[in-house]
């Protein structure tokens, strides 16, 4: 049986009434009624399949070098913009654009080197980890005090909830919630946490700077397996 009930409500402004749109776009961003962020997503592959393409065509004339340039300065700078939004979209959802980020890795060479052999050799991280690496630096900011203040109160200390001297509550570590639904567990209040104590104490003290560089090359490298990892830390030497 069905719980939920369908609530009918009407808004206006100044006696006119205002329709209900399916989605509504804010800043370049494509929210929808349903938190599926899946127009943001057909948004996003349509906009970087034009990327792809120039990619494609630059191949047969530019070197590595110039290749990857073009393709921070198209293609990553459109697909990192908000993703600590629609970053939680569910896999399904992000599974297009996921493949038109491998195909657009592809360019950078002609051999036929696995794709996250690429991704780490090229220091280009993939979706999931670009998202975690959003929300990483929003905990950074948030622990370091240097969000705006109605962020003050947005997540709490596991000290703050309950009294007992854990490690986590030693830690400073922030309390998680129980999410029971899908969409709760993409929240950001689930997400945040659970991210940050995942994170060496020692990183969490690093600069700004230093703070980015090294959380993405953790994620880079954890993604390979052990053998391969050698490979890609020679590169970056």
């Amino acid at each position: 049986m069905n719980n939920h009930k369908n609530i009918n409500f009407s808004v206006s402004n100044d006696h006119h009434p205002i329709s209900k749109q399916s989605s509504l776009k804010y800043h370049g961003v494509i929210l929808d009624d349903k938190l599926n962020w899946k127009p943001q997503i057909e948004k996003l592959v349509t906009q970087l399949s034009k990327s792809c393409e120039i990619l494609f065509k630059l191949k047969q004339y530019s070197n590595i070098s110039v290749l990857k340039s073009v393709y921070f300065a198209i293609f990553h700078s459109y697909l990192t913009y908000s993703i600590l939004n629609w970053g939680r979209a569910s896999k399904t959802t992000l599974l297009p654009l996921m493949r038109l980020q491998n195909k657009a890795v592809r360019t950078l060479e002609y051999n036929k080197t696995k794709t996250t052999v690429l991704h780490s050799k090229h220091k280009i991280l993939k979706i999931p980890d670009l998202f975690q690496l959003s929300v990483a630096k929003f905990m950074y900011s948030f622990y370091n005090g240097g969000l705006p203040n109605h962020f003050d109160n947005y997540f709490a200390e596991i000290a703050s909830v309950h009294k007992y001297q854990t490690r986590l509550a030693f830690l400073q570590k922030y309390y998680l919630h129980r999410m029971k639904t899908s969409l709760g567990q993409l929240s950001l209040n689930y997400i945040g946490p659970k991210i940050w104590s995942n994170i060496p104490e020692k990183l969490k003290s690093s600069s700004p700077y230093s703070f980015g560089k090294k959380y993405k090359k953790s994620c880079y490298l954890a993604r390979l397996p052990v053998d391969l990892r050698f490979i890609c830390l020679s590169h970056s030497v």
